[in-house]
């Protein structure tokens, strides 16, 4: 059977679309170190599609259209370190929603927070040891 998919790529990618992708893909590198796969620009410079790699996924990206609104989601991102990952996203101007706290019987220690873009982010570490 050929390969239905690339390389290393998940079976489901999240997609988002947003006002300012090259704003969201700086903060993204910066966050979760985010590596740049593939890009395709507008003539005018903006983003047409964008696929990063974060940690063992692939999230793709692009600029808002009249044809493709921005739209907002949430996404769930396991980190080696929810403290330090949830401080660099504050200190790089996201919006705190909740800090890292782990809940009754629920093995993961959870924090957070609102992108540049409005994205909900919810970035958890389980068992985390302090």
């Amino acid at each position: 059977m050929k390969d239905y998919k690339p390389t290393q790529y998940n079976s489901l990618s999240p997609y988002l679309i947003v006002d300012d992708a090259q704003k969201l893909v700086d903060l993204l590198k910066t966050i979760f170190d985010a590596k740049e796969k593939r890009r395709f620009d507008h003539p005018d410079g903006s983003i047409a599609h964008i696929e990063l790699i974060l940690d063992d996924s692939i999230i793709m990206i692009s600029n808002s259209t009249k044809s493709y609104p921005a739209n907002k989601t949430m996404l769930h991102m396991y980190v080696p370190d929810v403290f330090k990952t949830f401080d660099l996203a504050i200190k790089n101007g996201c919006e705190a929603i909740e800090k890292p706290i782990n809940k009754g019987d629920d093995p993961d220690t959870r924090g957070s927070f609102y992108d540049c873009a409005e994205n909900y982010w919810s970035v958890s570490t389980q068992n985390y040891i302090k």
